[in-house]
């Protein structure tokens, strides 16, 4: 599951636009925040030989940092623009974190389906995601 959208990121001092110093930092945050979840998405199954212990490790740590990525951007303070997309971003890696749950409980239990499921949910998921976050650009103005 490779994902490549992000945010837009705000480079530009605190005047330029309108980008408030609260923005360029909300901006910094979820931009990181994706990039650690996309890095742990992924390494799941990318190697084919990895074993079933290895590959529910993948598994673990992508849903670890789904989870950490829900909670951080419950935690951070949200520009009021960008209220509704954010809503859509934190539920959108909740569904995520809930997909690896589900799937790991298919390899455990030696479901064919398994890897299907993460590939047809995961896609959907992603699409959820990039919304959210054009949503998020679009309210902040950075499109």
């Amino acid at each position: 599951m490779k994902r490549t959208a992000a945010i837009a990121i705000c480079l530009a001092s605190a005047a330029f636009a309108g980008c408030t110093a609260s923005t360029e930092d909300y901006v910094d945050d979820v931009n990181q925040i994706q990039e650690d979840v996309i890095k742990a998405s992924n390494s799941v199954g990318s190697d084919l030989n990895a074993s079933k212990k290895e590959l529910l490790d993948q598994l673990d740590n992508a849903q670890s940092e789904a989870e950490d990525a829900v909670s951080e951007l419950q935690d951070i303070d949200v520009p009021e623009d960008a209220e509704k997309g954010h809503e859509e971003l934190v539920k959108g890696f909740e569904e995520l974190e809930k997909l690896y749950a589900d799937v790991r409980k298919g390899i455990e239990s030696e479901s064919s389906d398994a890897f299907d499921e993460l590939r047809s949910k995961g896609t959907e998921i992603d699409k959820d995601i990039d919304q959210a976050l054009d949503q998020i650009n679009d309210e902040l103005g950075l499109k």
